[in-house]
């Protein structure tokens, strides 16, 4: 790496460690953060959830503890308008025109009340509510006394109950009908009651509405002030199936809007999933498009139901309301933990370079020392940790160090020694070889003579042969020649024999001298442990060469005596050539013994070649062990050259022995 970059390999282990242990536990503090972050997320995030549901709850319990209220006060004030018309109630056939409806004449007592306000206006004039009475015309319902108004404060008689109105079904089927109505732009909680004869026939009815416009305002007051978290909000949700289905009833600032269609950011529906699973949470992402927000947030909405007005209660808020404060704290405590981690690491780093950074620059310097070749050098450690124990080994490896170097020194000395011995054994053997090969030599070269000898000898046997033919006239003397040629020349046989035998003896020494070449060989290898067995090697082949000398001179010996008879064979032949001439009757005998002298000669001459050609190859034999010799020796050489290389190497180490010694 180039001067000026950083490089984690140029730090030392003190700082490795101190980096590699801040950045392990910033890893993991982050990693922990992170997790805790997560998991504290979301527990907060189910905590508002559940805080969300439990107000919604809460709100939608408020209400219905209002409407019981309203449910109450409106009985009582139900049951002071029955109080108020005691009496029998009975529904005559003669009519009465309201308006333009001809209404039956509902009697109290005989007496009629079509168009009678005073039971209705007292009623009204001491609770405060206002009163309608019904009476039953075919199946529809006839207001036919009201102390209710309109907004021109005309009395609201001679109209029927809409059939569609809840209240008709639970009147006719003689039962108590109670729920809201919006009455000329005032909300009432109202009452029906069926009015029923003596036989128990349903021949009218009563109304009681209580006007809660002010007690409905404040509750929507009081719902629009909640708060959801810091921006969130409350709203309720007409869940009545009709035209107004998905209206806001209460809402901070869109309250009469209908939303039902409303989609999140994703185009779901969430304003109809509130409204048709009635009760639940709903998260879902939004952009507030009227606040000009163009990022999507996530937000939560827990929602109830309450049956009897038909309100889905919902509350909602921004999901990162509730983690933005554990996010911040979560900070901070990275932070913190990020200058604890740092200060930890700092201290780390100091300690480690008192307690492992300078006790391993200690022991790097003994180790440099020790492979410079000084075995001395020791460390001094009172230690009992891993470091302590790294010293002491470090001085069990000089130590042991000492020792192998000292046995190896000892070692190489010896070998050194046990070479230079092989390789003077081997030079002696090599030249002692050489002259072995010398007199092999020799003796070829005295067979090949003989060999020429013997040649000629077959040569003279061939031309005395033809001398016989011609020497018929001398047949007894020559015949007396002839036999005396004989006699000589088996003499040359038995020599010839002779030799044939010494050249056996040369052939044993030639596989003598191949044995010992062997060995001579196998004592090369062993020359590694010692040279003794060259010794021996020496003085067999000095034996086998004595032999080779002394068969040399027999045949040498030999050949003299074989030539000194073949010149009397020759001589005598040429005296038989003179007497040949008186030997005409026995010219056939004698050339008959002169065929079997020239066949004699000629085996004579096969032999004495072969005798040349098995000194030959004993010669190329002793050529190969010589030329083996010299490569003994000269391994024997290279041996002893290394183990000097060995023995100054080893020198190189410094012991303790050297320090003592000097």
């Amino acid at each position: 790496m180039s001067k000026g970059k950083w490089n984690w390999h140029q730090l030392g282990l003190g700082a490795k460690i101190a980096g590699g242990n801040f950045l392990l536990v910033t890893t993991v503090l982050v990693v922990l953060v992170t997790l805790i972050s997560v998991v504290v997320s979301r527990e907060m995030e189910h905590q508002a959830e559940q805080e969300l549901a439990g107000r919604t709850r809460m709100l939608a319990e408020f209400v219905e503890a209002s409407d019981t209220d309203l449910q109450r006060r409106i009985a009582a004030l139900a049951q002071v308008l029955v109080d108020n018309l005691p009496g029998n109630l009975e529904l005559d056939t003669a009519t009465v025109q309201i308006k333009e409806i001809a209404t039956p004449v509902l009697k109290l007592d005989g007496r009629p009340l079509n168009l009678n306000f005073q039971t209705v206006d007292h009623f009204t004039a001491m609770t405060g509510s206002v009163a309608t009475i019904c009476a039953k015309t075919g199946d529809d319902f006839v207001r036919i006394s009201a102390s209710l108004k309109n907004e021109q404060g005309e009395r609201v008689v001679g109209t029927l109950l809409d059939r569609n109105h809840p209240a008709y079904t639970q009147v006719r089927a003689g039962k108590r009908y109670v729920g809201q109505a919006t009455l000329f732009g005032r909300r009432y909680i109202t009452q029906y009651d069926p009015i029923q004869n003596q036989a128990g026939q349903v021949i009218g009815l009563t109304f009681v509405g209580l006007d809660f416009s002010e007690i409905f305002s404040s509750l929507k007051q009081a719902i629009k002030q909640l708060k959801a978290g810091s921006s969130g909000y409350y709203y309720v949700l007409d869940a009545q199936p009709g035209p107004n289905y998905g209206t806001l009833l209460v809402h901070p600032a869109q309250e009469g809007k209908n939303v039902l269609e409303s989609k999140d950011s994703n185009g779901r529906p969430f304003i109809k999933q509130m409204l048709e699973q009635k009760n639940g949470l709903v998260r879902y992402p939004w952009i507030n498009a009227t606040l000009g927000e163009t990022r999507v947030r996530e937000k939560v909405a827990a929602y109830a139901f309450y049956p009897n007005w038909n309100w889905v209660i919902a509350g909602g808020t921004y999901v990162e309301e509730y983690t933005t404060k554990t996010q911040r704290l979560l900070g901070y405590v990275v932070w913190l933990g990020l200058a604890a981690v740092l200060a930890l690491s700092g201290i780390g780093f100091v300690l480690m370079r008192r307690m492992v950074v300078r006790p391993l620059a200690q022991v790097s310097a003994v180790a440099d020392t020790l492979a410079k070749g000084d075995l001395t050098a020791r460390l001094v450690t009172t230690r009992q940790d891993e470091i302590g124990t790294l010293m002491q080994a470090i001085n069990h490896m000089g130590h042991g160090l000492s020792q192998v170097v000292q046995t190896v020194r000892d070692r190489a000395e010896g070998v050194a020694s046990a070479a230079a011995q092989i390789a003077q054994g081997n030079l002696d053997l090599s030249q002692r070889t050489e002259r072995q090969a010398s007199a092999l030599e020799q003796t070829a070269a005295s067979m090949e003579e003989l060999g020429s000898t013997v040649r000629r000898n077959t040569d003279s046997a061939r031309n005395a042969n033809q001398l016989a033919l011609s020497a018929r006239d001398v047949v007894t003397e020559g015949g007396q020649a002839v036999i005396q040629v004989v006699d000589t020349m088996k003499g040359i046989n038995a020599a010839s024999q002779r030799i044939s035998d010494i050249i056996g003896v040369i052939d044993g020494i030639a596989f003598q001298t191949n044995i010992l070449a062997l060995n001579a060989a196998v004592e090369a290898a062993r020359a590694g442990e010692n040279g003794r067995g060259f010794a021996v090697v020496a003085s067999e082949v000095r034996s086998l060469a004595g032999r080779s000398a002394e068969a040399a001179r027999e045949i040498r010996d030999l050949i003299t005596a074989s030539v000194k008879r073949v010149e009397q064979g020759d001589v005598l032949v040429d005296h038989a050539g003179h007497t040949m001439q008186d030997a005409v009757d026995s010219i056939q005998r004698v050339t008959a013994i002169m065929a079997e002298i020239s066949v004699a000669s000629l085996e004579q001459s096969s032999g004495v070649i072969q005798a040349g050609e098995a000194l030959s190859h004993m010669d190329q034999a002793t050529q190969q062990n010589a030329a083996l010799v010299e490569e003994v020796a000269a391994a024997a050489a290279s041996l002893r050259s290394q183990a000097d290389e060995l023995v100054h190497a080893v020198a190189v180490f410094r012991l303790e022995s050297d320090q003592a010694g000097g």
